[in-house]
């Protein structure tokens, strides 16, 4: 067998499954024919029942923990339960209408959640011992003005369950304005630690609840009735009983029916009923045995005939399936195997099917495609690692022998009391400080801006105090924190490609909003010589562009400025943050930086 291939396996296992059994059925038919229409018959009627009977007792479990939710859930989280505020109301002595009313308000998200979610639910009904009542509908239906309910059957059936779940028959409720006939579901609600009376919950249910009972049934056969406890008639499949007494003779077996479900045969029907286990519910199918036996009514010839073109379909459909289905697994392994020892290559067989095949095929081109990717992208990125390392280590180098050179010029400065030296070398050595940092590549927006101050101080002194700079950054910025080096920058490409080449005093203004989905945005402003539009397009171009390993150690002008910040933003918080830009000749440029909000307290 193990020799064997696998189209010659699978031909076989057709042919098994297919011709053998069809073998032993036609053996058997004829000693087993009734016997074989009694079971099936039996399976019928008990997959409809027991499948009416699984839907409504669904639908009762569901009422009741409805119902039961009322005590054990708060109305919004965080906040009491409907219990606690029933009994905060019956607690108060002095309980008015707008006592009333905050209640009602504080429970109806509940409420109304429990009606959207169940739209069979016509309306929701709180009634308090002191004979106030509190409702929730989704439509024109409500209490009738000054109904008090102490009197009524259900409400005194309700209390004698002491929080059992009472069901009421189908009919058109007299209390309530607008009424359709409906079934009504209660439960009294008490305090857990004094067992005291908190109120009556009532729900009244749309009829249309126990639509789903007839989904299953046997068309145009079977009566099908669920009937309570008082042998009444809450729905049935033809909607021509509801609400009526359950016939005598039907009612009659329901009483003997001690084991919870029965069937008899009698006057050409089967009557089948079914007790439900968590309530008195029963459900009553009355099925003609006739209309069940026609399916099953075949012919011995007949039998035969079919059994002989059944095996000769089954031999033919085995031959052919067995070749369709293993064809493309061979073609797969002749592939694999071909190309085990070389280059994994893709193929672009059986592609354009829909089915597990296609799927199959794809997959596998996908996999090559990824293992191609994995493996260029793998080298590359460590040698982008490689390189990061050398200018980390390589800036920290340069910057720590910046900054001990610049305090020791800054202590010459004040001993020879050159105040421009002192200022300039003490902000210099304060941003040589602040880009050697190396705790977190987030700090917070207030130490960025003074690297940013530390930066115009220089400027400023360089530039015979020639650049007028604003900030204007409401109070709540300063406690976000952003990517560290990234605002500085700006601010030196405006200097150098904006104001500098104006030769007279200008401006910047620094800005920071909140912007829309969490956002901080930062808009560095200038009125210098600004750009045309083809030096625009350029720059936006070269934003555009992702970022790229070119060679280890190579260096270039765009390792700083706005490319460089464009970058590290998309590499760090994502490529829908960056940097976008605005210019007009001669009026001055725009850019505006956008990062995710981070507060400095969340890790």
């Amino acid at each position: 067998m193990n020799s064997l291939t696998t189209r010659t396996k699978m031909f076989l296992v057709f042919i098994v499954i297919s011709i053998i059994p069809i073998i032993i059925v036609t053996i058997n038919s004829y000693r087993s024919y009734t016997k074989l229409v009694n079971q099936q018959v039996s399976v019928v009627t008990s997959n409809t029942i027991s499948n009416s009977l699984e839907k409504i007792d669904g639908i009762y479990q569901n009422i009741n923990r409805i119902t039961l939710t009322f005590q054990q859930f708060s109305t919004v989280p965080g906040s009491p339960t409907v219990a606690d505020q029933l009994y905060k109301l019956i607690n108060n002595k002095e309980v008015g209408p707008y006592d009333i009313y905050l209640a009602r308000r504080d429970m109806q998200f509940f409420f109304n959640n429990l009606i959207l979610s169940n739209d069979y639910i016509n309306g929701i009904y709180l009634f308090l011992p002191d004979g106030n009542s509190i409702s929730y509908t989704n439509n024109n239906t409500d209490l009738h003005f000054g109904y008090v309910p102490f009197n009524d059957v259900w409400y005194k059936q309700t209390l004698q369950k002491k929080g059992g779940l009472y069901v009421g028959n189908v009919s058109t409720k007299s209390f309530i304005i607008n009424a359709q006939p409906s079934v009504t579901f209660a439960r009294a609600i008490y305090d857990f630690n004094s067992h005291k009376l908190l109120g009556v919950l009532m729900l009244d249910c749309d009829i249309k609840i126990f639509k789903a009972l007839d989904n299953d049934i046997i068309p145009n056969m079977t009566n099908l009735y669920l009937v309570n406890d008082t042998g009444n008639i809450i729905y049935d499949n033809r909607m021509s009983s509801i609400g009526k007494p359950l016939p005598d003779y039907l009612k009659s077996k329901i009483s003997n029916n001690s084991l919870g479900n029965k069937e008899e045969v009698k006057n050409g029907n089967l009557t089948v009923i079914k007790s439900f286990p968590d309530n008195d519910w029963d459900i009553v199918a009355s099925i003609p045995i006739n209309e069940l036996y026609k399916p099953y009514n075949l012919s011995e010839k007949l039998i035969i005939y079919i059994s002989i073109t059944c095996a000769v379909i089954f031999i033919l459909l085995s031959m052919v399936l067995s070749n369709q289905l293993t064809r493309p697994t061979i073609e797969l392994s002749r592939i694999m195997r071909t190309n085990k020892q070389l280059k994994p290559i893709s193929t672009n067989k059986y592609l354009q099917r829909k089915d597990e095949v296609g799927i199959l095929y794809t997959e596998y081109n996908n996999m090559i495609e990824a293992i191609n990717r994995y493996i260029k992208e793998s080298y590359q990125n460590k040698l982008m690692t490689l390189d990061s390392q050398m200018k980390s280590l390589e800036a920290q180098i340069n910057s720590h022998f910046l900054y001990n050179t610049l305090e020791s010029i800054n202590s010459i400065a004040e001993i020879e009391e050159v105040e421009s030296i002192s200022i300039m070398t003490k902000a210099l050595g304060d941003m040589f400080r602040y880009s050697i940092k190396t705790d977190s590549e987030l700090v917070n927006v207030t130490d960025e801006l003074n690297h940013v101050n530390n930066y115009i101080t220089i400027q400023n002194i360089r530039y015979d105090n020639s650049i007028d700079f604003k900030l204007e950054i409401p109070t709540e910025i300063y406690t976000y924190q952003i990517l560290k080096l990234i605002l500085q920058p700006i601010i030196e490409n405006s200097i150098l490609h904006a104001l500098e080449s104006k030769r007279m005093k200008g401006s910047i203004t620094l800005r920071a909003y909140e912007g829309n989905n969490n956002r901080i945005v930062f808009e560095i402003a200038d009125d210098g010589v600004g750009m045309d539009s083809e030096k625009l397009n350029k720059i936006k171009k070269s934003l555009q562009e992702q970022p790229k390993f070119t060679e280890l150690g190579r260096r270039n002008k765009q390792s700083i400025g706005l490319k460089n910040v464009h970058s590290r933003i998309g590499l760090y918080y994502g490529l829908e943050y960056g940097l976008t830009v605005e210019s007009e000749v001669n009026k001055g440029t725009t850019i505006k930086l956008c990062v995710p909000k981070i507060n400095k307290n969340i890790s």
